[in-house]
């Protein structure tokens, strides 16, 4: 008779924020909300033949490093911050933690050098929230994987200019709702649509401030680096301005002071967004093309870069047809560049490589690829952009091998 529960020592926490133990028989078990060092009884949920999942059901013995949530949400089930009950100073330790996993096991490259980026403040930062819409028209977010909505009339990681009407607002006729606020201007956006982020046609929103904008095409401004940049509620942007920010510092660390100057002649903005790094990092004559597949995306960065010398492609990197460059800087989504996109980028023949990932796996496997494209990696910094949660973001840099 198989047995359901066992008591297990957890040894680490693991790229999506589980944590993982060992059962008894040897195989590897993950589960959420329990920390390393900790002795847990878990309840069995899904039991394969190599590996399995179950929930704590009793801690036996607590890390130093547990707090108590200070969200009252998370007692209520909100699947938005799964980190609470880790002390906020062991976040970046945990990140780089899996960070070097994932490059020992994905990119098998232990002795490469990770270090600590930046860190937003755990509360007040956020200026972009996508939230779903509960039965009776309130906003809140899904229970951890659940379509179950928690309403959350306050939400402590959203910037202050948000939580002023969250309580206020109701929805109908759409399942989620995005907000999003400019820090520097006081500017607020909202777009009403489904879970595939499509239009939602005949649904409203009310409680929202006067004067706010809905729809996919409304915008607000946010100043980064002293720069002034448009910002579509259907264009992805940072999830505060201290994080676009922090990576905007980061990524222009690692292209050093040669693209500032214009050094490396040609640019290329790979997943170029609305224009972030070229407007923040690059001289306004230096010859850039930026590729963004997302059209909204597109009509933002030709409004901020209007003034700058830079081609904006509506085209996914992985059908651009390379050119040479001198730099790349890579922001892609959170599967990275993959094979294709590594593949494209090694045409271009860059002398540098700054590359953004945002999922630690996907990151290490593109260093992996690079490395195999023929450039060396001189080290992976990791950023804390999403506070509370196992969000995990990296700068990479890379020169081209002689």
């Amino acid at each position: 008779m198989e047995v359901n529960s066992e008591q297990v020592r957890i040894e680490r926490l693991v790229a999506g924020g589980d944590s993982l133990g060992r059962l008894a028989d040897g195989r590897v078990v993950f589960v959420p909300g329990a920390l390393a060092g900790e002795l847990v009884d878990v309840q069995i949920t899904q039991s394969k033949k190599d590996f399995a999942r179950g929930t704590v059901t009793n801690i036996i013995e607590a890390s130093e490093h547990r707090v108590e949530p200070p969200c009252p949400h998370v007692a209520r089930g909100c699947g938005g911050c799964s980190w609470q009950h880790l002390d906020n100073s062991q976040h970046m330790d945990a990140k780089i933690g899996i960070v070097k996993e994932a490059l020992r096991r994905t990119a098998k490259m232990e002795n490469l050098e990770v270090r600590a980026g930046g860190h937003v403040a755990p509360t007040a930062s956020r200026t972009t929230l996508r939230m779903a819409v509960d039965a009776e028209g309130r906003l809140g977010f899904r229970r951890a994987n659940s379509h179950d909505i928690v309403n959350t009339p306050v939400c402590m990681v959203a910037h202050p200019l948000l939580n002023e009407f969250i309580a206020d607002v109701r929805v109908h006729g759409a399942t989620e709702v995005t907000l999003r606020c400019g820090a520097a201007t006081g500017e607020i956006g909202a777009w009403l649509h489904d879970e595939d982020g499509e239009d939602v046609p005949g649904a409203t929103i009310t409680g929202l401030p006067s004067g706010v904008e809905v729809g996919r095409k409304s915008v607000v401004h946010e100043v980064v680096h002293g720069v002034k940049l448009q910002v579509s509620m259907a264009s992805f942007f940072q999830a505060s301005q201290t994080a676009a920010e922090m990576l905007v510092s980061e990524v222009n660390e690692a292209a050093g002071e040669t693209a500032l100057s214009g050094g490396y002649g040609m640019v290329v903005d790979a997943y170029g967004g609305g224009g972030l790094f070229s407007a923040t990092l690059l001289d306004n004559n230096t010859k850039t093309t930026l590729i963004e597949s997302n059209p909204s995306a597109c009509s933002d960065a030709r409004r901020n870069l209007f003034d700058y010398n830079v081609k904006v492609d509506q085209i996914s990197v992985e059908q651009w047809s390379p050119q040479p460059a001198g730099l790349v800087i890579a922001d892609p989504a959170r599967n990275g560049l993959g094979a294709v996109g590594v593949e494209t980028l090694k045409l271009t023949e860059a002398r540098r490589i700054v590359l953004v990932s945002c999922d630690a796996v996907a990151g290490a496997r593109d260093i992996r690829l690079l490395t195999d494209a023929g450039y060396t990696c001189e080290g992976v910094t990791v950023l804390d952009l999403f506070p509370n949660t196992p969000h995990v973001e990296m700068v990479s840099a890379f020169s081209r091998n002689a």
